[in-house]
């Protein structure tokens, strides 16, 4: 049997390095120190990271009046288990996942799976692509995988319904009944779009506000006029059964802490995929509902049952997706045209988006634009060797 505990802590080896953090503002993390280690390894293998993380990195604001956290090489990756790196063939930002084995066994294989034929070409396939799998020189615990550089959805705000509506399309995606696979991880973290071409370029990782080289700052553009691509990632947690399993599994604790199955101590074991509907029905009311103002009010018998407190009282993902489409299907042009209304949004800020939207919606019409935005098909992702 696997041992997912994780040992002590150890204190930290780096601590008197020059350029750890307490000796130099704006200096490495510990977690910063493994990504410098291979960073060599990783140039070899065709990846290049950021300045920061070379091993001859000096910091670019010493000696200035500069703060560290205004220069690129300042700002380390928001997850120490995640980086981004330039793809050395042909110059495209890759994200680097750092796998421990031992915690988390399954990962690589169904990420592969999701990459392989015939599920890469399958329209309700929303998992993130695998570009290519590395194993680590200095740790045979650790595999690499390199996947694209993708934003947080929730961060984007929504112009219209019908462009929400859309986004939601990626829930058939949770259950692909040849498959058989419970995600069992499904939060707004782990529910992330394409950056172009919403976004004028490239962000930088750490300050999405500005451009990869931290030049210029980033132009943020509307899904209808420029439509994006939403994946799912992070399959730690995710368990795939054979034909003919129960499909019960020990309750793993995702990022969703509100299930109501990890609050009840009688469920040892559960209905993996009833915890993913419910995730995905409390994420989309939590981040998408309850932050607008009325917007999405159409959904609210449905997501309802979705966050049923008792798992058998729940529908199937297909069910759920059946009923989402009925109601998808109900809705008019001009519903789905409508502007997407934020409940913090001022009196005087409302009045002029509102204004803008007018103008807006009659471009959109004039040039032919759906409201209902469709991004172009993904072309096939294959599983990395």
């Amino acid at each position: 049997m696997t041992d997912y505990s994780r040992p002590p802590r150890k204190e930290d080896p780096h601590k008197d390095h020059p350029l750890y953090w307490k000796n130099v503002e704006g200096g490495l993390f510990e977690c910063d120190f493994f990504w410098r280690e291979h960073q060599q390894w990783l140039a070899d293998a065709g990846y290049m990271l950021r300045p920061r993380f070379r091993e001859d990195w000096q910091p670019s604001w010493l000696n200035t009046n500069k703060l560290y956290f205004r220069c690129e090489d300042g700002n380390s990756p928001l997850r120490s288990s995640i980086i981004d790196a330039t793809r050395i063939s042909d110059g495209q930002v890759v994200a680097i996942k750092k796998v421990e084995k031992r915690y988390t066994p399954s990962e690589e294989s169904i990420i592969r799976l999701f990459s392989t034929q015939p599920l890469a070409s399958d329209p309700h396939n929303h998992s993130v692509p695998l570009y290519d799998v590395l194993q680590s020189p200095m740790d045979s615990n650790i595999t690499l995988l390199v996947m694209p550089y993708l934003i947080r959805t929730h961060e984007y705000k929504f112009t219209t319904v019908g462009e929400a509506v859309e986004c939601f399309l990626f829930c058939p995606f949770i259950h692909i009944s040849n498959v058989n696979a419970a995600l069992s991880d499904i939060h707004v973290v782990n529910f992330l779009m394409e950056p172009t071409p919403l976004l004028s370029e490239i962000p930088h990782p750490a300050r999405p506000q500005r451009s990869y080289d931290f030049k210029r700052r980033v132009k943020r553009r509307t899904r209808t006029e420029f439509p994006t691509r939403y994946h799912i990632i992070d399959f730690g947690l995710s368990r795939r059964f054979s034909p003919g399993d129960e499909l019960v599994a020990p309750v793993s604790y995702g990022g969703d802490k509100s299930v109501p199955e990890y609050k009840d101590p009688s469920r040892a074991v559960s209905n993996p995929f009833a915890i993913d509907v419910y995730c995905l029905g409390n994420m989309i009311r939590e981040w998408f509902m309850d932050k607008s103002r009325g917007s999405l009010d159409f959904l609210e018998p449905l997501i309802d049952d979705m966050t049923r407190k008792v798992p058998e009282e729940r529908p199937t993902i297909d069910e759920a997706f059946k009923r989402f489409e009925e109601l998808r299907l109900s809705l008019s042009e001009w519903t789905l045209r409508s502007r997407f209304v934020y409940r913090k949004e001022f009196l005087v800020g409302r009045m002029y988006r509102a204004c803008r939207h007018v103008i807006r919606t009659a471009k959109y019409r004039y040039c032919g634009l759906p409201a209902l935005p469709t991004p172009p098909p993904l072309p096939p992702h294959t599983s990395a060797s």
